[in-house]
């Protein structure tokens, strides 16, 4: 008897192994359940989608034809075969990625917890609070409250939808969009049209997941033009606060981002580029977080997956490394989930994946601050260590770093009050070793550029000689002084 898993139709030249369809979908019979590709049968996605119940030819004979409804029953797995180094191939789910189930099972949810000892649970945003915290914690505000935050979206969150985005973005934008499997950039490139299009269809339709996560809106009127970030993050954001705005550079795009998930995305663990925070609020829809902090065995364990050749294929949450005799593996992840209306802050170097449970909009955007200057600059390292691509790091690190110390050299009074609270707040670590160790990680990684710029002009041409002059060695002897007075004190 042949087998009812292979399609009898083109069992002599089977459909996966055609060139010509990339995408093969799969039918079966109700009644003798007996599977075909819906390509060899003529029937198309949209028809799979509104069968109820679908009866072959021999059987339709007897029970009659199928039966069609509205909505559509699931249909089999769609498989996709990924080919790995030496030739090993792996068969994943096309519909989903192939660490979600263990996303789902992963034990520890902040969501449950009454009082809360993974994140901070707040109806306000201040800066005060961060510089008391010291940011080490993500920051929840759920339902937020934008007067009390002070964020102002440019219509009501249930009013930005995937027509109004592609309205005020403009149908021919192109956008990059991430395949869910692979984690990599589709290509060709989709235009927001196509995004759009595909966005509304129905999930039984969908081919595979998509998702499109680095949609940046600043520039985009009555869109991103109009939308304020919460006051904390403007308070906060270093580049804000440094670079000149008649600069002929213009400043990093990373500000404003609309992300646009269908259900089932997933974006595997990462951390955020530059080691910068993040704001986040969902429009409509949920996401789901697994989160760990940058603790230095995290990190330690985070660089190794980094390296590991076949990293799509191990789960983060599982890696672990010998160092220094000592087995290591992440610690301490906790999960968290984000619904309509909420307000997410992740500081500085979380490591973090994200699920997406159902068609989902939100509005984010990432920031540098000085309070985190010390965990940015070892992620930039990490990003250097794993060989992170320039286009998928900061835009202009280095620059914003070396306008960061003229521009606190000038205004050493704001370098104090942009790293410690008001005087009357005790800190766990004194202000003044605080702003030390900032300062001393600053300027270490200025020696360390300058002394690449000697050798790498793309690495000269972002040092401002014009605000420090040309003299860098002098400025960065002036820098160390400045370093020194803090042990004067």
């Amino acid at each position: 008897m042949p087998s009812t898993d292979h399609c009898p139709v083109c069992i002599k030249n089977p459909l996966e192994d055609s060139k010509n369809f990339t995408n093969v979908s799969w039918i079966q019979c109700d009644i003798c359940l007996q599977w075909f590709h819906s390509k060899c049968l003529d029937i198309t996605l949209l028809e799979v989608a509104n069968l109820h119940s679908y009866h072959c030819q021999d059987c339709s004979k007897k029970h009659g034809g199928s039966i069609f409804k509205r909505k559509s029953k699931r249909t089999k797995t769609q498989i996709d075969y990924v080919a790995l180094n030496e030739g090993e191939a792996f068969a994943v789910d096309k519909l989903s990625h192939q660490h979600v189930s263990s996303f789902m099972k992963f034990p520890v949810d902040a969501s449950a917890e009454k009082v809360n000892p993974y994140i901070e649970i707040r109806d306000d945003l201040t800066k005060d609070f961060a510089l008391e915290s010291e940011l080490v914690k993500p920051i929840l505000i759920p339902r937020a409250d934008l007067t009390k935050v002070g964020m102002e979206l440019p219509i009501p969150k249930k009013d930005i939808t995937i027509e109004y985005i592609t309205d005020k973005v403009g149908e021919d934008v192109l956008v990059e969009v991430m395949d869910v499997i692979s984690q990599q950039g589709v290509q060709p490139g989709w235009n927001m049209q196509k995004w759009r299009d595909y966005f509304q269809t129905e999930e039984a339709v969908r081919d595979r997941i998509r998702n499109v996560i680095s949609l940046e809106i600043s520039q985009v009127e009555k869109l991103g033009t109009t939308f304020h970030r919460p006051q904390l993050v403007r308070d906060l954001d270093l580049v804000d606060k440094v670079w000149d705005p008649n600069d002929e550079q213009k400043r990093s795009q990373v500000t404003k981002y609309c992300l646009m998930s269908v259900k089932n995305s997933f974006t595997d663990f990462h951390i955020d580029f530059g080691g910068t925070s993040v704001y986040y609020t969902v429009c409509s829809g949920a996401k789901t977080f697994l989160m760990f902090p940058p603790t230095d065995e995290n990190l330690q364990c985070y660089t190794s997956w980094c390296l590991e050749p076949n990293q799509n294929y191990t789960w983060f949450a599982d890696h672990s490394i010998m160092s220094k005799g000592k087995r290591l593996n992440p610690k301490n992840g906790f999960k968290v989930t984000l619904n309509v209306g909420d307000l997410f802050i992740i500081p500085s170097g979380w490591i973090h994946a994200v699920f997406t449970p159902q068609d989902s909009i939100v509005i984010g955007g990432n920031f540098l601050t000085l309070l985190n200057m010390r965990t940015q600059l070892k992620i930039n390292n990490i990003e250097k260590e794993t060989k992170v691509p320039a286009k998928f790091r900061f835009p202009m690190f280095n620059k914003v770093h070396w306008l960061t110390s003229w521009y606190y050299l000038h205004h050493q009074d704001e370098f104090s009050n942009d790293l410690r609270p008001t005087p009357n707040v005790k800190l766990e670590t004194p202000t003044a070793e605080i702003e030390y160790e900032t300062l001393q990680s600053l300027i270490l990684h200025l020696n360390s550029h300058y002394i690449l710029s000697k050798t790498n002009q793309q690495a000269r041409r972002s040092i401002p000689i014009n605000l420090i002059g040309r003299n860098i060695p002098k400025y960065l002897e002036t820098l160390e002084s400045w370093l020194h007075s803090y042990k004067n004190d």
